[in-house]
């Protein structure tokens, strides 16, 4: 088995966590909007807007602006 040596950085420094989190909290706060700030009509296609917009962050910092690994991630190599 050949050895790689690669940076490594906490978990909560990742971009695509970060992405994630922020994604779902925004998502929910959209269906949860009981004040009327969000009327029931463009909840849907607002919380589809949402995820879409989150998979395709997560897809590009996945693809192009990764450079490290978490150290959970570096341990399976």
């Amino acid at each position: 088995m050949n050895s790689v040596t690669v940076p490594v950085q906490s978990a909560w420094a990742s971009k695509i966590n970060w992405t994630q989190l922020i994604g779902t909290a925004i998502n929910v706060a959209t269906w949860v909007s009981t004040s009327g700030i969000v009327p029931p009509q463009y909840q849907a296609p607002l919380a589809i807007g949402i995820q879409t917009v989150t998979s395709l962050t997560t897809w590009y910092f996945k693809t192009f602006a990764t450079t490290t690994v978490t150290p959970s991630s570096a341990a399976k190599v």
